[in-house]
């Protein structure tokens, strides 16, 4: 059986969630593996003898979360004669989110055979302007994610490529001047706005266990942002005090618990 290996960044459970849905679907053709790219190893092996690699994200701006840009630009040597598979997801509508990252796979000589965009739940805790819902509430946007996914599989099942949505002209366009440009004009300066209220803060450590990119340091009890935060909005709706934000001035009334309620992330 061929060899299908997913690797995925995953903030508060959506893209993972659509990394298992998929794998389940597309297991009855691949032997399917799943790997957290910040947690994986000997990558340079499983990349080697994979027949067919997802690469699986959420996108802010338009653009791919720096560890899945890293994970893109450290292996990218290897990917040159391999058949890929891109997988976003978003809010709203990006444009060309599964694109942009797609366009990076191909400069390191990898083929691109089919790319899906599937919008999941809210999970922008401290901004008011979106409404943060869970359980049932989130039941029917999962279930259209997971149609859209079934639509999507049956295509790699059937031929061994699917569609490849963003890649067209107006997406690119759609994607780059509404959302793209502006967002990583100040991308340093969001990596930098995480903020921890030291009144709220209990020091239970659980964001800097949690945090992807080692962003939070305990210190005299207090967790401290160290500036190197990837937007991943996780420990924004882990913290059990209700004490981190990042785009809102607000703590956050209502915390997302992602599709995987009772797991961590």
């Amino acid at each position: 059986m061929d060899t299908l290996t997913c690797f995925y960044f995953s903030g508060t459970g959506n893209t993972r969630y659509i990394v298992r849905y998929l794998a389940d679907r597309l297991s009855e053709k691949y032997d399917c593996a799943l790997y957290d790219i910040c947690s994986v190893r000997n990558a340079e092996e499983k990349i080697a003898s994979s027949t067919l690699i997802l690469l699986a994200f959420p996108t802010y701006g338009s653009s791919p979360p720096i560890p899945m840009r890293n994970f893109v630009q450290k292996y990218g040597g290897l990917f040159r004669g391999k058949r890929f598979l891109i997988v976003e997801t978003q809010y709203f509508y990006s444009g060309d989110g599964a694109a942009s990252l797609g366009r990076a796979v191909q400069k390191h000589g990898g083929e691109i055979v089919g790319a899906e965009m599937f919008n999941m739940p809210n999970n922008l805790a401290d901004c008011k302007m979106f409404p943060i819902k869970n359980g049932e509430e989130i039941a029917p946007v999962l279930e259209r994610a997971k149609k859209r996914a079934d639509k999507f599989a049956a295509q790699i099942c059937r031929r061994g490529r699917a569609h490849k949505r963003g890649f067209s002209p107006l997406s690119h366009g759609v994607g780059y001047f509404t959302q793209r440009k502006y967002f990583r004009k100040g991308e340093k300066e969001k990596r930098r706005a995480l903020k921890v209220d030291a009144s709220r803060c209990v020091g239970c450590g659980l964001c800097a266990k949690s945090c992807p990119a080692e962003n939070l340091l305990l210190q005299n009890k207090r967790a401290k942002p160290l500036g190197k935060c990837v937007l991943c909005y996780r420990c924004v709706n882990l913290c059990p005090k209700q004490a981190i934000t990042l785009v809102g001035s607000a703590p956050p009334e209502k915390q997302y618990k992602g599709p995987f309620i009772d797991e961590k992330p």
